[in-house]
């Protein structure tokens, strides 16, 4: 098999025709939509109410929390031509990467794992697309149809996929519940106006959704739309994964963005540690000045803070098993990263090792050590090479690092 730079490049234009695809399927269902749902944009929550017991979600970025990561990437054949899927495994304990599965389908989402299995959705162009389930030692156990390029996953957990068909402001939002194990699928009876399910707290998803004191018109129709935008407000709230109901509001926003005396600032969710939730604000400002982002705490009572950050590059947060624990800034990558704790103090200023072509931290690990990104091996499929560190040799800018070593 022949791998090489050109990889990235096949898993964008894939992702892309996929992202153009569901929005397509998403702008045919508004057009098409003869009656306005019944809104049920109200902000008020309903005091006392309790959610329905249900096992514990997963963020999508909580495959990189556990000692084991896993990354599927397409192979060539000696003509450059898709040949298949490789999954490897990375043993973040043992030090050592190894092949972990193969197929003929083109996998191209990061794998779903969960406690007792991974999931890897299959793209392939004739739509006839399946989630493949394999047990922890790589055997594939059973299939189910799927079609990622009509439907979204957007949480997890050990016994379902909580999808998503459509979402507000220019579709009314639909969901599903999908059965990892027998592939029957219930209704996930969401808001029409959710615009998203950004993550999971507990057993509880955070949503946002629409939040107008008119119908939400569900069109693409930029005049109509943009009307109506312009005074609503985007809600987040704890919801009720089994029924779709939120619960407890966590903030709302100006959907269009806040007047904040140089310009317009627009807050969008980062994330959560224990009962506080991080957003990021974007900052519009002069050519001159470019974008600024600041991040803004809002605790369980309600009350805001902004952290006092106002920088010009990507902010990013560091997480453990989906809570934060730091936040950092990269002037490029390899470059210099900023690291804040979660009151917005920098802790330290980390330089890349030298002769690395990548270099950031990914997630924090459950012992503690940090897994990072420190390039990638062009033997193997472009495969991510991952590396362990000790978080104080780590903000101490150390190269202690171990790498993953390959074997098999």
């Amino acid at each position: 098999m022949k791998t090489n730079k050109l990889i990235p490049l096949i898993l964008t234009a894939a992702l892309a025709l996929s992202a153009c695809a569901s929005a397509s399927d998403s702008a045919t269902t508004a057009a098409s939509a003869a009656e306005t749902p019944e809104s049920t944009a109200e902000s008020a929550i309903e005091p006392g109410t309790e959610a329905v017991e249900t096992d514990t979600l997963y963020g999508l970025n909580y495959s990189y929390s556990q000692s084991v990561v896993y990354e599927d990437l397409p192979t060539l054949d000696d003509e450059w031509n898709f040949a298949g899927t490789n999954v490897y495994k990375n043993d973040l304990n043992a030090g050592q990467v190894s092949l972990f599965y193969s197929c003929d389908d083109w996998c191209i989402a990061d794998p779903y794992v969960t406690s007792d299995a991974v999931y890897l959705l299959t793209y392939n162009r004739d739509r006839d697309n399946k989630i493949i389930a394999l047990s922890p030692d790589g055997t594939k156990t059973h299939e189910i149809p799927f079609d990622p390029y009509a439907s979204t996953v957007v949480l997890y957990s050990d016994r379902y996929f909580y999808c998503m068909d459509g979402h507000a402001p220019y579709d009314t939002a639909s969901g599903f519940r999908l059965d990892l194990q027998t592939g029957e699928t219930a209704p996930w009876n969401l808001p029409v106006e959710t615009t998203g399910a950004p993550d999971a707290a507990g057993d509880f998803a955070v949503t946002a959704r629409l939040i107008s004191d008119q119908p939400v018109p569900f069109t693409s129709d930029p005049e109509i739309s943009d009307a109506l935008l312009q005074n609503s407000m985007l809600e987040y709230d704890l919801t009720d994964a089994t029924t779709g109901k939120p619960t407890t509001k966590i903030a709302e926003f100006p959907y269009k963005g806040t007047d904040d005396g140089s310009g317009y600032v627009y807050y969008t969710y980062l994330g959560k540690s224990g009962d506080d939730f991080y957003f990021t604000g974007e900052h519009s400002r002069s050519s001159e000045e470019g974008i600024k982002m600041s991040v803004l705490r809002v605790g369980s009572d309600g009350t805001q803070e902004d952290l006092g950050l106002m920088i010009h590059v990507s902010l990013r947060e560091l997480r453990q098993n989906g809570e934060i624990q730091w936040l950092f800034a990269m002037s490029s990558n390899p470059g210099t990263l900023t690291v804040y704790d979660l009151q917005g103090t920098q802790i330290a200023q980390v330089d890349p090792p030298a002769g690395v072509e990548s270099y950031y931290p990914i997630s924090m690990l459950d012992d503690g050590r940090i897994l990072l990104n420190i390039g990638y091996d062009l033997d193997h499929d472009y495969m991510t090479r991952y590396a362990t560190i000790d978080p104080n040799a780590f903000l101490s800018g150390s190269t202690e690092y171990t790498e993953m070593e390959f074997v098999g």
